[in-house]
Parts: structure tokens; sequence; C-alpha cells
């Protein structure tokens, strides 16, 4: 646990009509952007509450924050979504938000008692373990699942699988069609695995499935800004 800290704070990101039931706290590449988990709340089941995590203000144009360490922000994100924890909460990291989401999920577990539903980790192997840190940083209880994105019969990328050395619960490997843009080519499929592990269907501890196959048509991206809805979480 580093000793710095920066402002952040998770930010609705979907219009809920009825309660919510479930809760998915999104983590955005550093230098990316919300949008494509605006896409899936908007395919999500409307009982899903999703959230990102927005990162610190940055000022000017840089989209990239000034800090270099995803400790820090996975301490400052801990802080924040620990308060948010009234309901069955799942975790989905992207790219190097994928280690802020794994650092987060370990401080639930073993500081604050919450164990993640799941923990969603897209394209982005692990963090790799320094001497002793096996020790440290137990690993975690709750179900690990690996996101990757591949075009035809070219291999899964490397290091997905290596996930499954974090968790001594269930773990699966799901590949999807296209490569960095599945969210879009995907999309579907991927909602629909996130709304099976939110309802803690039984699986085998560890599963690969490749949903690549014939295109069934991608669906479309999120206009923006004005479908993108936010505010603040309680």
């Amino acid at each position: 646990m580093s000793s710095a800290s920066v402002d952040v704070e998770f930010i609705r990101i979907n219009q809920l009509h009825v309660p919510s039931t479930f809760r998915l706290a999104c983590f955005p590449h550093v230098v990316g952007s919300s949008a494509p988990f605006l896409l899936l709340s908007e395919l999500l089941l409307p009982t899903v509450e999703v959230v990102a995590l927005r990162y610190p203000d940055t000022g000017g144009n840089c989209p990239v924050p000034r800090i270099a360490d995803p400790e820090v922000l996975a301490d400052s994100a801990f802080e924040t979504l620990v308060k948010c924890t009234d309901r069955p909460l799942a975790l989905f990291g992207h790219r190097i938000g994928a280690h802020i989401a794994y650092r987060v999920a370990q401080r639930l577990e073993h500081e604050a008692g919450t164990i993640p539903t799941t923990l969603f980790v897209s394209g982005q192997e692990p963090p790799p373990r320094a001497p002793g840190e096996a020790a440290a940083r137990p690993a975690l209880s709750c179900p690990v699942v690996a996101l990757a994105g591949s075009r035809g019969g070219r291999p899964v990328p490397a290091g997905a699988e290596e996930w499954k050395r974090c968790t001594d619960g269930r773990f699966g490997l799901e590949v999807f069609p296209g490569e960095a843009d599945y969210f879009r080519s995907g999309g579907r499929q991927l909602v629909n695995l996130i709304h099976d592990q939110l309802i803690s269907l039984p699986g085998r501890r560890e599963k690969t499935r490749d949903h690549r196959g014939p295109d069934k048509g991608s669906i479309p991206a999120p206009r923006l800004p004005h479908s993108f809805r936010v505010r603040d979480v309680p």
C-alpha cells in the first residue's frame, strides 16, 4: 500500500429507472476513457448499476494522469469504493485498469472483508510478481475472468491465462472477436457473460471459451457526448 494519494471518484454512467441489484465498478485504461463501458451500460440489465473510475484531472489537454504508479490510484480507488459495498459488487478493469482493479479487489477481500462477485480483467496480462509478494499479497478467492480479443485464427494474446495464478477461486478465459475493438464486435456476448457472472452461475474452476465465429454484426459505438449520462455515486 502506498503512502501517497490522489483524488479519484467513481461516476455513474447509466441512468437507473429501477432499484439496482448489482454494482459493476469499471476501471478504464489510464489513457483511455469510459466510452467502452458506456456501451456496456446501455446493454446490461437495468438492475445493474455501472460506475466508472474517473482519473485525476491533469489540466490542459493532456490525456495521461500525472501519476505513473497504479498502486497509488488503486489505494485511492479502494478508499472510495469501499464505501459502496452495499450490494454485490463486481470489478472490471481494461488494460492498465485491470491492474488497478486487481489491487482494489485484493484490498476489498483482505482488508474490508468484501469479496467481489467477479473480477474481470481485459486486454492485459497480470502485473509481475516481485520476490516474496505471494506471501504479502495472498491470492484472491473471488472468480477471475480474463478477457481477450483476437481475429480469425490468431492465438490468444500471451499472458491472458496467467491470471489464473491470481485466484484460488474459479478462473475463466474468454476470447472475443476483434482485437482492441472487441467491446464493439463482441459486445452482446460480453454482456451475457457479465450477467452470468453476476448471478454466480456454477462452473468449472478453469475454462476457456472462444466466442469468435461467423460475424453476427457489430453494435454501433455509443453516441457521445449526448448519450453520456453522469451522476455522482452517493
